[in-house]
Order: structure tokens, then sequence, then C-alpha cells
């Protein structure tokens, strides 16, 4: 799985909101072909994107597959366990978990715990030292991502320290063999990227979040909270370190001359990991031990924790319960296990230059923002404001179109542009049928002039009966209707807006033409009439010729039998008379 892979899109479900865009704290997604496109290069995988999207249109990978696959072929897989379970599976414990998770298949289960505790004294070694002006801890890989990608010049001050998780996953390998393989569970999304980190020399197999285990269990038909407990369970000993989860859970752990040699400070959700970062930045803080969390609420308020709705507080209160839970079974082998800690980071910020002022101002023109009173910045698009939006085009992450006022006023326009040249008469009607507003041909068709109509009822520029033809039956349908009072033929259609609260009467003038056709069959008529007469005078014509032939053929008749018996007499035949 590469992390392109880890947020994945439903296109078809995508309704082009913009809601994901406006959520994104570092504006990781673009927007190409109508689809919202994830950059997975400056992505930090904070998850607000899936909990902002009304459609659902995004989704976890959950490598669940590959993990079956494992299973199926009788590899041993560990679970390294985030505390924060408890908040997801309340009504649960340890070895209850342990006993479901070896239902699905798993081998062994443990606390992510047991890797805090120790990453925990690696910081305060850090802090003993001294050597570092400030130290951000890098428990969240939402904010290290952060720091690695849009805050490279602030990677001195990430602690040269690996996560819990990955600390835990080591100490494990080191204790169970480094041929097994571990599968983290928990809250958070950038885990996943975490675990195909080259730094982390894959000490982490696969990781999976609350929600996938959920349903995991809920296909398998396995509750945790009524699983009886897996009587081979250790508890860790020292419970502090679950604490983690809860803002401010590190510092709880550092020892008291750790918090009295560094200031430290708990800051939890983005845009205020991002505010202390700009101040680090800009030099305003010095010896400051800083614990940032992506997620408002830490780890409780993880994006994979989003969808049980517990609430902030019970979920801290189940975390207070947890950590005051007395250990009643033997330590993990692995809790105190010594191995190596220390990672590296690296600059992964896309040093692509930003637009120059000129092409921000072609854009700006192209959008319609033709003065800097036009730059709304409404955030419709996303943007914060119009200018960000103009970069954003330039870097090809955004459209032109996405722009709300700028593809309505051109929407606007263009439908003006249309009224106002059609031919057609086109009125706009309230409720009770008086006039709101109409277009240059409506005044020229109906020979109305313009202000004085506004406001008064239709039938003062139509004839009285016109409303007996706004029948329900005929709306949306063009009827051919002749206003003879006013010399005007035309073809009408009443269309009725949703709540029936405005009409659109349109009136195509066809007087021309249906005088033309009733001019056409008079023609037909006259010249129908015409040919009537002549056939009636040829038959009479015919009717006299035929009397006069007949006459004349009787008469010849006679004559030629004359002449025959004439002949034959002369020519002695013996014929008698």
């Amino acid at each position: 799985m590469n992390r392109t892979e880890i947020i994945k899109l439903k296109e078809a479900n995508c309704k082009n909101c913009y809601r994901c865009i406006r959520h994104c704290p570092v504006k990781s997604i673009a927007f190409r072909s109508d689809q919202a496109e994830i950059i997975s290069k400056s992505c930090i995988l904070c998850g607000q994107c899936l909990l902002e999207c009304p459609q659902n249109a995004k989704y976890i990978n959950s490598g669940r597959e590959t993990i079956q696959a494992c299973m199926k072929r009788g590899e041993k897989l560990y679970v390294s366990l985030a505390p924060s379970f408890v908040s997801a599976f309340p009504s649960t414990s340890v070895a209850r978990m342990s006993q479901a998770l070896k239902l699905l298949g798993f081998a062994h289960v443990e606390e992510t715990a047991i890797g805090a505790e120790r990453v925990t004294r690696e910081y305060e070694a850090l802090i003993e030292a001294g050597t570092m002006p400030n130290i951000i801890a890098t428990a969240c890989p939402s904010t290290v991502l952060l720091v690695e990608r849009h805050y490279p010049e602030l990677i001195p001050f990430l602690a040269p320290v690996v996560s819990p998780m990955v600390a835990h996953a080591r100490m494990m390998r080191e204790v169970y063999g480094p041929r097994i393989k571990i599968v983290f569970i928990g809250p958070c999304i950038a885990k996943k990227h975490e675990v195909i980190d080259p730094e982390n020399r894959q000490a982490v197999f696969a990781a999976m979040t609350f929600e996938q285990l959920a349903d995991w269990f809920s296909e398998a038909g396995v509750d945790p909270a009524t699983c009886s407990e897996d009587e081979s369970q250790r508890t860790i000993h020292n419970t502090l370190p679950r604490f983690y989860p809860v803002p401010g859970g590190i510092i709880r752990n550092l020892n008291q001359t750790a918090r009295r040699t560094y200031t430290c400070s708990v800051v939890d959700g983005i845009d205020r990991c991002q505010e202390i970062l700009e101040t680090l930045r800009d030099g305003q803080l010095h010896h400051h031990f800083l614990e940032l969390n992506a997620c408002a609420g830490s780890c409780l308020g993880g994006p994979a924790l989003k969808s049980f709705k517990r609430g902030f507080l019970p979920s801290r209160q189940t975390i207070v319960d947890h950590v005051l839970q007395k250990p009643i079974h033997a330590a993990p082998l692995t809790e105190g296990t010594k191995t190596r800690l220390d990672r590296r980071f690296h600059d992964l910020s896309d040093h692509v230059p930003p637009p120059d002022a000129r092409r921000i101002s072609e854009i700006l023109l192209a959008m319609g923002k033709l003065s800097q009173e036009q730059e709304l910045n409404c955030g419709s698009c996303g943007y914060s404001s119009c200018r960000d939006k103009a970069a954003a085009v330039a870097q090809g992450k955004a459209s032109i179109h996405m722009c709300l006022p700028y593809f309505r006023e051109r929407a606007e326009s263009m439908s003006n542009l249309v009224i106002e040249n059609t031919p057609n008469a086109i009125l706009v009607l309230d409720e009770n049928y008086r006039i709101r507003e109409f277009n240059p041909a409506a005044s020229r068709i109906l020979r109305m002039p313009l202000a004085p109509k506004v406001g008064q009822p239709v039938i003062t520029v139509l004839p009285g009966d016109c409303l007996d033809l706004f029948n329900e039956d005929k709306h949306g349908i063009f009827t051919t209707v002749a206003y003879p009072e006013i010399n005007l033929v035309v073809e009408q259609n009443l269309i009725p807006v949703a709540d029936r609260s405005m009409f659109i009467l349109i009136l195509k003038d066809i007087t021309r033409e249906e005088r033309a056709r009733e001019k056409s069959a008079r023609v037909r008529a006259e010249t129908v009439e015409i040919a009537q007469s002549v056939i009636l005078k040829q038959m009479r014509v015919a009717q006299e010729i035929a009397s006069l032939l007949g006459e004349t053929t009787a008469e010849t008749k006679v004559a030629l039998n004359q002449l025959k018996r004439s002949i034959l007499y002369e020519m002695g035949d013996g014929l008698d008379d």
C-alpha cells in the first residue's frame, strides 16, 4: 500500500460542494474534472476531509485483506493496541479485547502504552541535555507531517524520537523476534502513513482504525464487551502512559524536573498547531517543550473515533478509569525493554514557487475580479481569499469556475442576455398573476409601456378571459391561443415555479404565421372552387360534343347503307329489293 491509497475517493459521490477544500487546513485537495482529488505529497492525513464530506465520498483504505491473508497462511500477527480503545469499546478491558482479537485470528495483544513509557524517557533525556532550543513532541504523526511538508525550517525542533507505536513495535520485535508481524489498532489515520515511512524500518506491518476493527467484529459476530477475559493476558504496571491520548498526556508523564527545565505547552487542533508553528518560525518562542496534537481533543478526537459519538468528557473519563486500574497480572515481557528509538526527519515540502503577481492578476481578471472591491473573499470555493483561489488555479489545484459569485454572475449575465434578446414575450407573474417583470419582446408584442404595467394584473395587457386559459392541465404545455381583441395569435406556455409563488408566462407571437396560414387556406378554397367550375364546364362541352357526334354517326350510317345497296345492285349480285 502506498500513501496515495490511504484515503480514497468514491468519485460518483462527489457533489462539487467544496466543503472538503474549505476544511482542509493545508489545502492539499485539488478539484479536477468535477472531482475532488487529494494531493498526497502535501496531505498530512488529519482526516478533516473525511469528517466534513456530507456525501461520504471519501473513505480510508482498510488493509484488512492483507492482514487476513497473512492469517490464512498461518503467520502470527501481534497487536499493539492504543490506550484510547476504552473510548471506542466501553465496558471492555485489555484482557477482554485480547480475547476478542484472538477470536479474529491475532496471536498476541499488548498496549501501545508500553512504547509510550519508553518514548517519555527519551523526551526527558532530550530535555536534560538542553541542547535543543525548542522541542516538538513527535507522538502525533499528522503534526510531524505538517512540519516536514509545510514548515521544513522547523525540522530541527522535532524531537528525534519515534512515536509510541513504533517504539512498542521495536520493543516487541526485540523480545518476540524480528520476524513477527505487528498490527497497530488506534484512532488515527496518519498511523497508516507512519507504517510505510522508510525511517521506521518497517517496524509495523499494518495499521487499522477502531472503526475498521468494529466492522470486523460485527461481521465476525464478536462483541468485546461480552467476551471472557484472556487468562494469559499480562497487565502493564506503569499505567500513567495510558494518558497519552488525552491533551497534556505526554507532559503529565514527564518528571517534575523536566517540566521545570522547559516551558511545557499543550496545543490541540490543527489550526492552533499551525499558529504555534508560525510563531515558532518567527523566532518568538525559546526553550519550549511543545505537545502538539492535530486533532482537537488529542487522540480522543481522532477521526476514527468520531463515529462512536462518545463525546470528549465521557471518553476522557474512560481513560482516567483505565489509568487508575491496578495491575492484577504479571507485567508484559516487553515493559522496560531497551532498544533504539531514534529517528530522523526530512524536508518533504513541495518547493514549488508561488505564482507571481502578474499571473495572479491575470487569473483574477479571468474570474471577473476587475478591481479589489470585487474580490469578495467569500470562501465559497474553499479558499479564504480570492487571491488564494487564484494561486490554486495557477498551481492546477482549482478551476476558475469554482468561484460561486463569478459563476452566478456569469449565469445571470447569460440568462439576461438570452431573455433580453429572445423574440418571445416573457412575463414574470406572482401567485395572483400580477406582472413583476417582462422583457423588451413582451413590451413590443403586447404594445405595453415599461414601468406602468409592473405590479398590474396580466389581464391589463391580455383579454379578461385569458385567466381561463391558465388551467393547471395546460401548465408547461404550449397552446395556440388567439386574442382577436388585440389582433394577436400566440403559442402560450405558463410555467409555475416550484412552490407556485411565481409563474413564467411565455408568448410566442405567431400572428403573422397564422394570418399567412389563413390566407393560404382562402387561396386553396378559391382554387378548388375555380377548378370545380372548370370541370363542370368541361362536362357540359363533352356532353354537347357527344350529342352532335351521335346524330352525325346515324346519318352517316344511313348514307353508307344506301351506297352499299346501290353498288351491289349495279354489280348484279341478284340482291332482291
